[in-house]
């Protein structure tokens, strides 16, 4: 038996933006369309990098797609391609997302590198740098003002396979200073970090940090992006706890922390098994336990799944339901996975606002969090352990006593069991989970 206690009238913050992705909604070269998806499940953010990977990979996002040609004059709007990367970004704004942004180059796993290469001028790539944030959000060079508030400095260059970094570690610790320094002093509004580290700990990360607060001046960084891959959330959390001792370590103490690739990992060594399981109902779970995880045990501001692109192994969301060929080119449907109800139903936490509080006691498998507004209520609640397991749901503070249980297990996909009426602000329910699942218990959904 697991005991899942909530006190809606103990509000402990606000629900956070933790069910964010990697890539857009249009992807393989605007053949694949998830915009409705992406609303359905209101993706809050869609980090780009690695966007379009391995197809159309040279013409999005990416600084040298942008500004092909590194001699050429970086204050000349002639210099920049944009025309493609615009509609990426155009369509992740038409499905109520918002980008958050990496400036740098995608992964190349290639035995030849050609563009993880430590730029030969510092200082002019961070100018490039500044003209892409204007033409997204001044209208510089016939752009845009689009609503991006974070701006993220490199990929993964502490990976031992050095297939994001070519450099040493000090060259890039050099290019981050110089880059943060520089896009913060033009864009003091806007959040600059990164550097998106391949995981919390580690002899670069501690030396990035030793780096940046041994300067003449305090290197700028807005917000601190990590990764994790994991089949145990607890992990997760075991991480997060180091990233923000490090953090506080080193002074940065209003430095947000952010998670911007995680996913389930069975095996390291055994890829063809991890991408089954992420796509089945063994990763949903898990992915639900995660963002339940994210928003009680961290301090985590904003969470990016990786990915949702999908044409990527990594896309657990989705997968190609039907192709057609019209007039207007080949266009392909998505089929929604399990994963994707667990993003959906945290979705349901979000919009009401304000997290409340939640006690467990019992199975570690078992995660929940919880939510309401001055209306209604919601928990999100999953077992990702190995076992069935009977959960006790206490609720105190009910707000509106109608409430509705949806399951998501190897049966069901978000499908309405059960409805009780509750005649005071109190009330239990009695709740069996399947081995890897997860639930919606709230107020009534649409």
């Amino acid at each position: 038996m697991a005991n899942v206690k909530i006190n809606f009238s103990n509000v402990t913050g606000k629900v956070r933006p933790l069910h964010g992705v990697n890539s857009g909604p249009m992807t393989k070269v605007f053949t694949y369309d998830g915009r409705e998806e992406f609303r359905e499940a209101g993706i809050p953010y869609a980090r780009l990098h690695d966007v379009e990977y391995p197809y159309g990979s040279g013409e999005f996002v990416d600084i040298h797609c942008i500004f092909k040609k590194f001699d050429a004059d970086e204050n000349d709007p002639a210099s920049y391609s944009f025309g493609i990367t615009d509609k990426y970004l155009e369509a992740i704004f038409e499905s109520g997302c918002k980008p958050l942004y990496r400036l740098g180059e995608s992964i190349e796993h290639a035995p030849v590198k050609r563009h993880v290469f430590p730029p030969k001028d510092y200082e002019k790539w961070a100018r490039i740098c500044e003209h892409i944030i204007r033409h997204y959000t001044e209208g510089w060079a016939n752009g845009y003002h689009f609503d991006i508030e974070y701006w993220e400095i490199w990929n993964e260059p502490d990976l031992k396979d050095k297939a994001n970094w070519q450099g040493t570690n000090e060259d890039f610790y050099e290019l981050y200073t110089v880059a943060a320094t520089y896009l913060k002093s033009k864009f003091p509004h806007l959040k600059i970090g990164g550097p998106a580290f391949s995981g919390a700990r580690g002899s670069f990360q501690e030396g990035f940090f030793e780096y940046i607060t041994t300067r003449d001046h305090r290197v700028p960084l807005d917000f601190c992006s990590w990764h994790r891959y994991a089949n145990d959330a607890d992990d997760i959390v075991l991480s997060a706890g180091m990233m923000r001792e490090r953090l506080e370590r080193f002074g940065y103490h209003d430095t947000e922390s952010i998670m911007n690739e995680w996913n389930y990992v069975y095996d390291w060594n055994d890829f063809p098994n991890t991408f089954v399981m992420l796509k089945s109902i063994v990763g949903a779970a898990l992915c639900a336990a995660v963002l339940c995880t994210l928003q009680t045990e961290t301090d985590i501001a904003v969470a990016n799944y990786f990915e949702a692109d999908v044409v990527k192994e990594w896309c657990g969301l989705f997968d190609v339901d039907e192709m057609s060929i019209g007039a207007h080119g080949r266009k392909a449907s998505l089929k929604k996975l399990p994963s994707f109800y667990a993003f959906k139903m945290f979705n349901e936490l979000y919009k009401l606002g304000e997290a409340v509080e939640v006690g467990l006691d019992g199975q570690k498998g078992v995660k929940a969090a919880a939510a309401r507004n001055g209306e209604k209520n919601a928990v999100l609640i999953a077992n990702y352990g190995d076992e069935d397991v009977s959960v006790e749901i206490d609720l105190s503070g009910v707000i509106d006593g109608d409430i509705e249980v949806r399951i998501t297990d190897e049966m069901h996909t978000d499908e309405h069991i059960a409805c009780y009426k509750a005649d005071t602000s109190e009330m239990k329910i009695i709740l069996p989970m399947k081995k890897h699942s997860f639930a919606y218990v709230g107020s009534k959904l649409k």
